[in-house]
C-alpha cells in the first residue's frame, strides 16, 4: 500500500467507526452530562396504571447542569496551556480545534461551580413539568415547600430548588414558595438532612477505587495510543484522555452547541467511559460499598412513612405549630446523595456486581440514566381499585422518568409494589444497616444516638433548616 493511501485509511479510521444513527453521545457521560429522559429499558409504561390515581409523590433530585469546580477547570487550563506552548498538527480533521482551544468559560472567578444557563432551563422545566404532571397535587396560588441541601461549598443546590420553584409556582413563586436548606454539618441534624453522609466519620467515598482503576488500566492506554498517532509536537497523557468526554458533556452545555470534544472518542469508547463512571458511582457510593449505601436509608424511611400516613396528614413542629406537607415532596442534593438513595430503593438490589476488568453486558444499573446533571428519583403513591393483601395503595419508582419495578416487589398495578410491603423492605435495610451512630464511628457528644430515620420532611421548625425564597 502506498503513502498517501495509507494516510488516507489513517484519516478514515482514526476516530473510528461512524456511530449509529441513534447514538447520542451525551447520553453516555455517567454523571458529566446534561438531564434527559432514560431509556425505557424496563418496558413498564410511565401512564398511571388504570383504575389508578397518585395521590402523593416526592423526588430528589440533583442540583441542574453546572460550571466545572476549581480542580476540573484546572485541568482545562493546564492542558489549555500545554497545547498552546507545543508546536502541534494534527492528521484528522476533527482534531484541528485543538491548536486554537481554551476553556469555555468567560468568567471563571463569578462562574465556578454554579448552575449554568442550561441548567436554568432544565430546572424551570422541571417546575412546570411537575406542574403539569400532578395537577391534583397542588391548589393553585397556594403556598408550597421545597427542600434542599444547604451544601455551604457552592450555593447551586439551593439555587436549584429556587428554579424549580420558580418554574412550579410561576410569577409568584417569591410570595408563595418557601426552600428550607438544611445544614448537614450541624451535629443535630445527624441520618436527618439530605446529605446524611456529612456527619459520618467512617463514610468515604473512595472514587469507586481500586475497581476504576483497574479498568481504567485497561480500557484509557489503547485510547491515548490511538490519538497520539493523529498528533505531532504535542501528546495527551492518560488523565487527559480520561477527561476529554468530561470536556464533552461540560462545554455542550455550557455553550449550548456540541462541544468538538464530542467527536474524538468512538461509539465504543464511549462505552467504556460511561462503564468507569458506573464502576466510580457503584464502588463509591452505591451497592458496592459497606456503609456508604446505606446512607439515605433514613431518608427513605422517613418519605415512605410519609406515604404511609397519607396525604393531608397534619404533623407537630419541634416548636409546637402544625404543618401539612405539601402533596408533592420536592427536594435537592448532590450527585452522591441521588446514588445513595439509587442503592436504598431496591431497584438495583438484584444487580450482579460490576466487574473491574471487563463491562458487564445488560446490567441495569447505568449512571448516566439517573446520575445526570438534574438526575431525578421519584416515588408515587399510587391509591388503585385493585386490591393486593387488602391494600389499596402501591409505591412506583421513576428515574429520569422511567418506571423501575422493585426487585422484590412487583405484584401491584404496572409492577408497583404495595405500600406496606415496601415499608417492610425498607425496614429491612434500615434493620440491616444497624445502628448508624456505630458504624459512622461517632465520637462527637452533640450528635444525637439512636437517630436512623429522617423527620425534616414533617418539622420545618428545625434549628438547622435555613429558609430560603425563591
Amino acid at each position: 500500500m502506498s503513502h498517501i493511501n495509507k494516510f488516507l485509511l489513517l484519516c478514515l479510521t482514526a476516530i473510528g467507526a461512524a456511530a449509529r444513527d441513534d447514538f447520542n453521545v451525551l447520553h453516555h457521560l455517567g454523571g458529566n452530562g446534561q438531564w434527559f429522559q432514560g431509556p425505557a429499558i424496563t418496558g413498564i409504561s410511565s401512564d398511571v396504571p388504570s383504575g389508578c390515581t397518585i395521590d402523593q409523590a416526592a423526588f430528589l433530585s440533583r442540583h441542574g447542569s453546572r460550571y466545572p469546580d476549581s480542580s476540573a477547570y484546572n485541568q482545562w487550563t493546564n492542558l489549555s496551556s500545554r497545547i498552546h506552548a507545543s508546536k502541534l498538527t494534527v492528521l484528522d480533521k476533527r482534531l484541528a480545534f485543538l491548536s486554537t482551544w481554551e476553556p469555555v468559560l468567560d468568567y471563571p472567578d463569578q462562574q465556578i461551580a454554579q448552575i449554568s444557563t442550561t441548567g436554568y432551563k432544565e430546572l424551570y422545566d422541571m417546575g412546570a413539568t411537575y406542574r403539569l404532571r400532578y395537577p391534583d397535587l397542588y391548589a393553585y396560588n397556594t403556598d408550597f415547600t421545597v427542600w434542599s441541601n444547604y451544601y455551604s461549598s457552592s450555593p447551586r443546590v439551593r439555587d436549584s430548588a429556587r428554579l424549580f420553584a420558580r418554574g412550579f409556582l410561576g410569577p409568584n413563586a417569591t410570595e408563595l414558595g418557601s426552600i428550607f436548606a438544611l445544614n448537614s454539618s450541624d451535629p443535630r441534624s445527624f441520618m436527618n438532612s439530605l446529605a446524611p453522609s456529612d456527619l459520618c466519620p467512617a463514610y468515604a467515598d473512595n472514587g469507586g477505587s481500586p475497581q476504576i482503576d483497574i479498568w481504567n488500566s485497561i480500557y484509557l492506554p489503547p485510547i491515548q495510543r490511538r490519538l497520539n498517532r493523529l498528533i505531532r509536537g504535542f501528546q495527551f497523557t492518560q488523565t487527559d484522555v480520561s477527561i476529554i468526554p468530561y470536556l464533552c458533556g461540560f462545554e455542550t452545555q455550557i455553550i449550548g452547541s456540541t462541544s468538538p470534544w464530542c467527536s474524538i472518542f468512538t461509539e465504543h469508547e464511549i462505552f467504556q467511559y460511561e462503564y468507569a463512571q458506573d464502576l466510580r458511582y457503584w464502588y463509591g457510593t452505591g451497592l458496592g460499598t459497606d456503609i456508604e449505601k446505606y446512607m439515605m436509608v433514613p431518608v427513605l424511611d422517613g418519605l415512605v412513612q410519609q406515604f404511609v400516613d397519607g396525604p393531608n396528614t397534619t404533623y407537630t413542629n419541634s416548636d409546637g405549630s402544625k404543618f401539612v406537607p405539601p402533596r408533592l415532596i420536592a427536594s435537592f442534593s448532590n450527585d452522591g446523595q441521588i446514588n445513595q438513595l439509587a442503592a436504598a430503593i431496591g431497584v438495583f438490589d438484584k444487580q450482579s456486581p460490576l466487574p473491574a476488568n471487563k463491562i458487564l453486558r445488560d446490567r441495569l444499573f447505568v449512571s448516566s440514566n439517573f446520575v445526570t446533571m438534574r438526575g431525578t428519583i421519584g416515588l408515587e403513591r399510587l391509591s388503585c381499585a385493585e386490591k393486593v393483601d387488602g391494600d389499596r395503595t402501591y409505591v412506583r419508582i421513576r428515574l429520569n422518568e422511567v418506571v423501575y419495578p422493585v426487585a422484590a416487589c412487583q405484584s401491584g398495578p404496572g409492577k408497583s409494589c404495595p405500600l406496606r410491603q415496601y415499608q417492610q423492605l425498607v425496614k429491612k435495610k434500615l434493620k440491616v444497616a444497624g445502628n448508624f451512630s456505630k458504624i459512622c464511628n461517632v465520637t462527637n457528644p452533640a450528635i444525637p444516638a439512636g437517630q436512623n430515620s429522617a423527620n425534616f420532611f414533617t418539622d420545618v421548625s428545625l434549628p438547622f433548616a435555613t429558609l430560603v425564597k425563591p
